[in-house]
């Protein structure tokens, strides 16, 4: 379940010195207050969405909306509403983001180097995940290296799902005698081609 809304931040409050109440016609009673609203996930700050502003009488206690203020009000509103511009940490969640995004690219540029060096010099124990036609997915795990060949096991089981080959990748499921030779340079271009789309070692 994603918790998503809207909250508001208290950004200045004044005092007016001029503004008459138009409740009970007192004469610098009258305080401004400022808020900037924004959307929340999970209570997290995500973006600001605006600016609303209240004031209130500290002799008769009435509150006016911006709509309601009179021009006097409204007009001290506006200016504090321009001069402050609101705090920085409701951007908070889209710095964040913004963070995670940076970070999942830099781990894929670092995870697709290991796999350029574990496809240059492949190891016993290596596992490669491919895509088999149909849309199943399946391993293979290196056996033993040669000069220009690997000794391959496949995987006796298939899965629907590319998540969840961690299922089906365990040792009890390669059986040796199924074994085979294949290329080096077959394998790099399994791999170029997508259909080699991960190496585990």
């Amino acid at each position: 379940m994603i918790v998503f809304g809207t909250r508001a931040a208290h950004i200045k409050s004044v005092l007016s010195k001029q503004a008459v109440c138009p409740n009970c016609n007192e004469k610098g009673s009258i305080i401004i207050s400022v808020f900037r609203k924004h959307a929340h996930i999970f209570w997290i700050p995500m973006f600001p969405i605006g600016k609303r502003g209240i004031s209130q009488c500290q002799n008769c206690k009435n509150v006016l909306s911006t709509k309601e203020m009179p021009d006097s009000i409204r007009n001290e509103y506006i200016k504090l509403k321009e001069e402050n511009k609101g705090p920085l940490w409701q951007f908070s969640g889209l710095a964040l983001f913004a963070i995670l995004i940076s970070w999942a690219f830099y781990q894929s540029g670092e995870n697709e180097k290991l796999e350029q060096q574990y496809l240059a010099f492949p190891k016993s124990g290596d596992v490669y995940e491919y895509k088999i036609e149909g849309g199943f997915y399946s391993t293979l795990k290196v056996i033993e290296v040669n000069n220009d060949s690997l000794l391959v096991v496949p995987n006796d089981y298939e899965i629907d799902k590319m998540s969840k080959l961690y299922k089906i990748d365990k040792d009890e499921n390669y059986s040796e005698e199924f074994s085979f030779k294949i290329a080096k340079k077959e394998i790099e271009t399994m791999y170029n081609s997508g259909e080699i789309f991960d190496i585990n070692r």
